[in-house]
């Protein structure tokens, strides 16, 4: 009996919900494709993970996993579509994770046109704290780029923590009324 025989007839087995069925076609596959994912993924946690997910969603629409015409083939390009989408997933937590001015025009994982936009943005963002009165300008530095406290602030200044916080206030309008009409969205500071 050939294997596209046998896996056709696993298959039909599945489709019905033998458990037993679904467990040999898990056996059969899950060794050469825990080699294959590991390979690309060096994490055996995360290729596990994908694995599970991969049969999980096997089981899941096993009304309709008579259709695969050819299960090696698919599970194959299941498993590579579920590895580019950890390999997403795990971009985006490590661009979330990073600070937005680090983003520097070489790092080819962004777009470029994203890119640019954000070092625009960034540097507009700069260019109007340094159009803010030299007091406000100081405060408010301290407070978003050397991340100190109101109270630090006001004893490194020698004013008052209500001055400090006027100042930080004024700045902030500052930048959300400049950015109004440059940018579709607004600055969080």
């Amino acid at each position: 009996m050939s294997n596209t025989v046998k896996y056709a007839e696993l298959l039909i087995r599945i489709s019905k919900g033998d458990e037993k069925a679904f467990s040999k076609l898990y056996d059969i596959f899950y060794p050469e494709l825990t080699r294959h994912v590991l390979s690309k993924i060096k994490d055996q946690t995360t290729a596990e993970d994908i694995l599970h997910d991969l049969f999980l969603s096997l089981w899941r629409n096993r009304i309709n996993i008579t259709e695969i015409e050819s299960i090696p083939a698919y599970l194959y390009s299941s498993v590579r579509y579920l590895i580019l989408a950890q390999y997403r997933k795990q971009k985006r937590r490590e661009l979330a994770l990073s600070d937005i001015g680090d983003i520097d025009v070489i790092q080819e994982d962004i777009p470029l046109e994203d890119r640019l936009y954000y070092r625009y943005i960034l540097d507009e963002v700069h260019r109007e704290i340094e159009n803010l009165p030299e007091k406000c300008k100081q405060v408010f530095k301290l407070s978003r780029e050397h991340y100190l406290s109101i109270q630090q602030i006001s004893e490194e200044m020698s004013i008052s923590e209500s001055t400090v916080k006027k100042h930080i206030n004024k700045a902030i309008r500052h930048l959300r009324n400049s950015s109004k009409n440059k940018f579709s969205f607004i600055l969080f500071f």
